[in-house]
C-alpha cells in the first residue's frame, strides 16, 4: 500500500504523462486552476458556485490525468457537492410548486452535477487492479459514493416534482449488484468513511416506495434525512416473502424503481429482486409513538424538526406507505374535458360564498385556472394544466374543480403532483366532497382564547362519509369540542364534537364531527 493511497484527498500537484507539448502544459495549467478553485470557500450565493462547479468538472473530464489523480480530485468535487447540495436543498424545501424558472434551473444543475460525479466514480470502477491495492479508495467506497450522488439526484428531482433522470435506476441497480460482489461480513469499517453502498441503495428504494410525488419538498427532505439513518432496516430478498402481503419487486435490468405487488404482478423473467419495508415501517411507528409521548426527536436520532405537527403527519404517511402500499380501489376511465381549478383555501372560500357576501366583489373575485381532465374515477381525477395562475399548489393542499355545465364545484385534495417544467403540471386529485360551505371554526381549548379559523363545511355523503366534516388548515384541531360559525347577514353558531380525522396532510386537515350532545 502506497502513501498516496492513504493520504487525505487534499489538493496537490498533478503530473501529466508529458509536459513538453503546449497541449500538456495547457492541461497542467487547467488542473492547477481546478485545484485552486476547489480550496476556495463556498460563496454566499451557492447557485453561482454550482455553475462554476459544472465548468470545473468539465475541465477535469478534459484533462489527461491518470486514474489515481483523477480519483483524488473527484473526491474533492464530491465533498464540495455534498456541502453545496445541503445549502441548495434548504432553498428547495421552502419553495412552492411548480418551481419558478430560476429555482428549477438550479435544481436541474444540481442533479446534473451529482450525475456527472457519479459517472466519474463509475469510470474508476474499471481500474479494479488499482482499487484492489488501496484501502481508503477501494471499490466498495467508490460504489457507495456513486450511489450517494444518485440518491441526492433522485431526492432533488422529487423535491422539484420532476421525473428521475434517464438511466438513474439502471445505474443504481448495477452499482448495488457490484457492491454485493465485494461484500465481506467480517470486514471492518474504515474510520472516517461510514459509507455503506447497500444502505444507500435501500434508501433509494424506500424513498421511491413512499410515493414521493405525493409529498411536499420539505417532506421529501425529511424522508431522505430519515432514510440516511434508518434505511438499513429495508429487507432485500431473492424471493417474495412468504409471510407478508405488502412487498415490492424490482427488475434490476430495467430503468425503474420498486413496484408494489398489490398493483403489478412481478414479471416472469428478468433479473428480479424483492424487498420489504415492514421492518422499517414498524420501527418508524414506534418512533412516532415515542414522539407523541413527549420523547425529544434527538433522543430517537431523528431530525429536530420531526416533532413538529406537520412533520409528524408526514412521518405517519411514510409509515403507512411502507407498511401497506396504497391500492387502487376504483377503476380509472380515460376522458378528456376542460375544467377549471381554484387553488387555495382563501380562494375557495370566496368562490363558494353566497353571492353578495363580503369578499365577492369583482375586484376580489377568486382566481381559477384552466385544466384538462385526462382521466376520472368515482374517487377523483387526473388533470393537466393548460393556462392560468397555478401558484400555491402543493401535494396535500385543497383545490376546487368545476367540471363544466351546471355542475357544482368539487372539493378535492392534491394527492400527487408532477411538473417537468413550470409550464407543464399534472395533478392527481382525490374527491372529498361534491360541494362545500365557507365557515369559521373556533376550538374550545381551556381558558386560552383562540381566533376563528377559516374552513369549509363538507356535507355527509354516503359514498364518502357518514357525518359532516370540516376542511381546515393543518394543525387547526386543538380540542375535541368546537364552534362552527356560518352566515353573513344572519350569523349561525353550531357546537360540534370531533369524531375522527379523515384526511391529514402537511397543509390541511379533514375531520368528521357531530353536533355536540352536551352544548354549553
Amino acid at each position: 500500500m502506497s502513501a498516496s493511497d492513504t493520504a487525505n484527498p487534499s489538493p496537490q500537484p498533478v503530473l501529466l504523462a508529458s509536459t513538453s507539448s503546449p497541449s500538456s502544459v495547457r492541461l497542467a495549467n487547467d488542473v492547477a486552476h481546478i485545484l485552486d478553485w476547489l480550496v476556495t470557500p463556498i460563496p454566499e450565493d451557492p447557485a453561482r458556485d454550482l455553475a462554476q462547479l459544472g465548468m470545473e468538472l468539465a475541465a477535469l473530464e478534459r484533462a489527461g490525468v491518470d486514474d489515481g489523480h483523477f480519483h483524488r480530485i473527484l473526491d474533492l468535487f464530491y465533498d464540495r457537492i455534498q456541502r453545496l447540495g445541503q445549502s441548495l436543498k434548504t432553498r428547495l424545501s421552502g419553495a412552492r410548486l411548480p418551481l419558478d424558472k430560476e429555482l428549477r434551473a438550479i435544481a436541474l444543475s444540481l442533479v446534473g452535477a451529482h450525475e456527472r460525479i457519479a459517472s466519474g466514480y463509475e469510470r474508476l470502477l474499471g481500474d479494479s487492479e488499482r482499487l484492489a491495492r488501496s484501502q481508503r479508495r477501494n471499490a466498495p467506497t467508490v460504489i457507495a459514493r456513486a450511489l450517494r450522488c444518485l440518491a441526492e439526484a433522485l431526492a432533488t428531482c422529487h423535491m422539484a416534482a420532476g421525473p428521475p433522470p434517464a438511466n438513474l435506476w439502471r445505474r443504481a441497480h448495477a452499482l448495488a449488484k457490484s457492491a454485493r460482489g465485494f461484500y465481506e461480513p467480517t470486514a471492518t469499517v474504515i474510520p472516517g468513511l461510514p459509507l455503506d453502498a447497500e444502505k444507500i441503495y435501500k434508501g433509494l428504494l424506500a424513498l421511491a416506495a413512499a410515493q414521493p410525488e405525493g409529498f411536499t419538498p420539505s417532506e421529501i427532505a425529511l424522508a431522505a434525512e430519515y432514510l440516511d439513518h434508518f434505511s438499513a432496516s429495508v429487507n432485500l430478498l431473492p424471493a417474495p416473502p412468504a409471510d407478508e402481503e405488502a412487498w415490492y419487486w424490482i427488475d434490476t435490468a430495467r430503468d425503474r424503481g420498486p413496484l408494489p405487488s398489490s398493483r403489478r404482478i412481478p414479471a416472469k423473467h428478468g433479473e428480479l429482486l424483492f424487498c420489504s419495508f415492514r421492518l422499517l415501517a414498524r420501527m418508524l411507528g414506534e418512533q412516532i409513538a415515542a414522539l407523541e409521548g413527549g420523547t425529544p426527536a434527538g433522543n430517537l436520532r431523528l431530525p429536530e424538526s420531526a416533532g413538529a405537527v406537520g412533520a409528524l403527519v408526514a412521518l405517519k404517511r411514510l409509515q403507512s406507505h411502507w407498511s401497506d402500499p396504497p391500492r387502487r380501489h376504483t377503476a380509472r376511465r380515460r376522458n378528456h374535458f376542460h375544467a377549471r381549478i381554484c387553488i387555495g383555501l382563501d380562494n375557495m372560500r370566496r368562490l363558494l360564498a353566497p353571492e353578495g357576501a363580503p369578499g365577492t366583489a369583482p375586484d376580489q373575485a377568486p382566481r381559477a385556472s384552466e385544466w384538462m381532465v385526462t382521466n376520472e374515477s368515482p374517487s377523483g381525477f387526473a388533470a393537466m394544466h393548460i393556462s392560468g395562475d397555478n401558484e400555491g399548489l402543493l401535494p396535500g393542499s385543497a383545490v376546487a374543480l368545476h367540471p363544466g355545465g351546471g355542475k357544482p364545484w368539487n372539493i378535492c385534495i392534491v394527492r400527487w403532483m408532477k411538473s417537468e417544467n413550470p409550464e407543464h403540471v399534472e395533478l392527481g386529485l382525490e374527491l372529498v366532497a361534491p360541494t362545500a360551505l365557507p365557515v369559521h371554526v373556533l376550538f374550545r381549548s381551556g381558558a386560552q382564547e383562540q381566533q376563528p379559523t377559516p374552513a369549509l363545511l363538507l356535507p355527509a355523503v354516503p359514498a364518502l362519509r357518514r357525518h359532516r366534516a370540516i376542511l381546515a388548515p393543518a394543525g387547526a384541531i386543538s380540542a375535541r369540542r368546537f364552534f362552527i360559525v356560518s352566515g353573513e347577514d344572519s350569523v349561525r353558531v353550531v357546537q360540534g364534537r370531533v369524531l375522527s380525522t379523515e384526511v391529514q396532510t402537511g397543509v390541511i386537515d379533514v375531520f368528521q364531527f357531530e353536533p355536540d350532545p352536551y352544548p354549553m
